[in-house]
């Protein structure tokens, strides 16, 4: 992976794995993406290798590189492997946040409520997918900013690399509804109050509860009959 045109891959791969646009079973066409960030298949193939390596994409004879599916019982391991570590970091985090961190946490509640009272004002149940991506993104960057500020980059790649696969567990099974819109929102700004009062043990409290309804969330929407779409047009 030393290689520029192989991390440019290897980044745009993830990214897409994160907004959903290779859903699980995608067959991954090293042209394709090669063309869409203007570089050779070579190197695309040299990244996929690595996401393969890492749990994201199985390399099937004959079908080439396929996006991997999880099963539930895999997405209840990966939350709570998130559990374990993202309490820790957060308490961790309460004690060591910088004012610049600390602004990063109350700048991104802002821009994810201005999103919430959007889909608000919209009278729908469901927040489109203008909406729905970027509150995913912020969602993401929450968590990001918290394991930061604990200060442990190992715990940093594990915990990213776990976001990564329940949401591929949660593509095209999970809504952004409103209501767990305003829920999420709700949870992390007791999370963010818990972390600038400097309160490790209510951080990792509320960090917990937070996980947990993600959890219960995630495997209600994928039981048989009831997913929805990840975002209503």
């Amino acid at each position: 992976m030393a290689d520029n045109h192989s991390q440019r891959a290897y980044r745009h791969l993830r990214q897409k794995l994160l907004d959903g646009s290779v859903p699980p079973g995608s067959r991954l066409s090293y042209g394709s993406i090669g063309r869409e960030i203007g570089i050779s298949a070579t190197p695309v193939r040299e990244a996929v290798g690595q996401l393969a390596s890492e749990g994201f994409v199985e390399l099937v004879p004959q079908l080439g590189a396929i996006v991997r599916t999880l099963t539930r019982e895999e997405a209840i391991e990966l939350y709570e492997l998130r559990e374990a570590l993202e309490t820790f970091a957060v308490g961790r985090a309460a004690e060591n946040m910088t004012a610049r961190q600390l602004a990063e946490l109350g700048e991104n509640l802002r821009a994810s409520g201005e999103l919430v009272a959007k889909v608000r004002r919209s009278g729908k149940k469901a927040a489109a997918r203008s909406v729905a991506a970027p509150f995913h993104a912020l969602d993401l960057a929450f968590h990001m900013i918290l394991l930061e500020a604990a200060g442990n980059r190992r715990m940093l790649k594990v915990v990213g690399d776990s976001h990564i696969l329940t949401r591929i567990f949660q593509a095209d099974r999970h809504s952004f509804r409103l209501d767990i819109l305003e829920t999420t929102q709700a949870e992390h700004e007791a999370i963010a109050a818990a972390v600038q009062s400097r309160d490790g043990s209510a951080a990792a409290e509320a960090m917990s509860r937070h996980i947990r309804n993600s959890l219960d969330l995630t495997l209600a929407e994928a039981a048989p009959g009831t997913g929805d779409r990840w975002w209503a047009e």
